[in-house]
Formats: structure tokens, C-alpha cells, sequence
């Protein structure tokens, strides 16, 4: 089992809402795999980690699942004839969004997060980083 950490950009899709529901379609954007762990983290004006989940099924076509991810888009979305694969995550955790917390980006990027997060990480890829939300979490 890995786990990771994927951006959340909250211009676009209104990701607090779909967390509302225990079951989140998200796109792929690495090589996630069945039972793997992915952390949300929320761009501004939260940046902050704010969910874990557990992956339940992996490359669904977004055509199939379109009706469930319409309310959540914002503007007029992604109008991509690219065929985009979905994964289903199990909200698992959700975490308070605090100033004081230690998953803001400031203690992120103090635990090893280098650089601006544009796309997903594999946090084993980073040891003291997977570690800090590890107990951050717990």
C-alpha cells in the first residue's frame, strides 16, 4: 500500500461539498493503486490537508460517473474530449481546517514538502514529510 498526497484546488470544484458524502470521485493523476491511501490537500485559501481516504476502485471513465461529479463543478469545468479515469475514495478521516494546525502548508513545508504542490506526491517518496502527517493524523 502507497500513499499520497493530491492538491485540491477549490476554484474549481467545490471539494467540501463532495466531501459531504463518504464516497468521492477523483481523477488519476499517478499510479495509485487498490486500498492505497490518498491525502487531499485544500490550495488556498485554506492550504491545508484536509481528508484521508482509502481508494476503492481505480480507472472508472468519467462518463460514467459525470451526474455525480456535475454539482460539484464549478464555472463551466474541463470541456476535455481527453478520456480522464476516476478513482472512488472512501472518506476515511477529515481534519479540522485551523490556522493552528500542524497540516498547514507552513508546518508541511517544514516537515519536507519542497516546493509548490502542482500535482500528486508519493509520500514514501519523502520520509520525514509521510512521517509528520502520519502522526499529524493519527
Amino acid at each position: 500500500m502507497n500513499h499520497w498526497l493530491y492538491p485540491a484546488n477549490t476554484k474549481y470544484y467545490d471539494v467540501l461539498g463532495a466531501f459531504k458524502h463518504s464516497t468521492i470521485y477523483w481523477p488519476i493523476n499517478s499510479s495509485v493503486a487498490l486500498n492505497d491511501m490518498v491525502y487531499i490537500y485544500l490550495a488556498a485559501p485554506y492550504k491545508q490537508l484536509a481528508f484521508a481516504c482509502e481508494i476503492k476502485k481505480i480507472n472508472i471513465e468519467q462518463a460514467s460517473i459525470i451526474d455525480k461529479l456535475k454539482p460539484y463543478i464549478k464555472g463551466s469545468g474541463n470541456n476535455s474530449k481527453k478520456v480522464k479515469l476516476f478513482m472512488q475514495l472512501k472518506k476515511i478521516n477529515s481534519f479540522a481546517i485551523n490556522k493552528d494546525s500542524s497540516l498547514t502548508l507552513q508546518h508541511l513545508k517544514e516537515h519536507g514538502l519542497n516546493g509548490m504542490l502542482m500535482g500528486p506526491r508519493k509520500l514514501e517518496n519523502n520520509p520525514p514529510l509521510f512521517n509528520h502527517i502520519k502522526l499529524s493524523t493519527i
